[in-house]
C-alpha cells in the first residue's frame, strides 16, 4: 500500500473523530480554536508527509549525503529543543491551550530567547522531513506550517496577555516569538 492511501485514511480518522467533538464544543471556546489549529497542521503534516514521502522511494535517498546528514541532524536538534522546552515548562506545559490552577509564567531556558520554543523544535523537525527526501512541494508545505504556527501563537499570546499582562508584555519587549534574531 502507498502512502497516499495511508494519508487518506489518516484524514478520514481525523474527520470522524473530531467532527463530533467540534459540534459539541460551543462556539467562540479556545478550546475549539485549539483543535481546528491541531487539525490543520495534522492535515498540513499528512500532506508533507505525503509530497516528501514520494522521494523516498528514489534511488539514492537512503545514501549518507550531506543533505541527509544536515536533515537527521535539524531533526535531531528540533526533538532536544522541544523536549527540553517542554521540561522547562513542567506542569505548565499541555497540548492544548489552557491556563492552569498555579500557572507561572516560564522565562528560564530557551524562553530567555524565544517565547515559543516547542513550536520552534516542531518546525525545525517538519522542515527537516522535505530537506532528507530533497522534496521541494514538501519544502514549501513546510513553510506554509508557519501560518498554523502563528495562528496558534496569536491564540496563546492572547491567553497568557488575558492571564499575566503588564508581565508576559514586558517578557515580549525582550524576546524574540519563533526564531531568535529573525521573528
Amino acid at each position: 500500500m502507498d502512502i497516499r492511501f495511508w494519508g487518506m485514511i489518516m484524514v478520514m480518522v481525523v474527520v470522524a473523530v473530531v467532527l463530533p467533538y467540534l459540534k459539541k464544543t460551543p462556539e467562540g471556546s479556545p478550546r475549539k480554536k485549539d483543535v481546528v489549529f491541531q487539525v490543520s497542521g495534522l492535515l498540513l503534516l499528512v500532506a508533507i508527509l505525503i509530497v516528501s514521502g514520494r522521494g523516498l522511494y528514489s534511488p539514492g535517498v537512503m545514501v549518507l549525503s550531506p543533505r541527509t546528514v544536515v536533515a537527521v541532524l535539524m531533526f535531531i536538534v528540533g526533538l532536544a529543543i522541544s523536549v527540553s522546552a517542554q521540561v522547562t515548562m513542567n506542569k505548565n506545559y499541555s497540548w492544548t491551550l489552557e491556563i492552569r490552577e498555579g500557572h507561572t509564567l516560564v522565562t528560564s531556558g530557551m524562553f530567555r530567547y524565544v517565547r515559543h520554543p516547542v513550536y520552534l523544535g516542531g518546525f525545525t523537525r517538519i522542515i527537516a522531513i522535505p530537506v532528507f527526501t530533497a522534496s521541494l512541494p514538501g519544502f514549501v508545505l513546510g513553510l506554509l506550517s508557519l501560518i498554523v504556527l502563528n495562528y496558534r501563537i496569536g491564540l496563546e499570546e492572547g491567553m497568557l496577555i488575558e492571564e499575566f499582562g503588564e508581565e508576559y508584555e514586558w517578557y515580549k519587549e525582550r524576546t524574540w516569538r519563533l526564531f531568535p534574531y529573525i521573528y
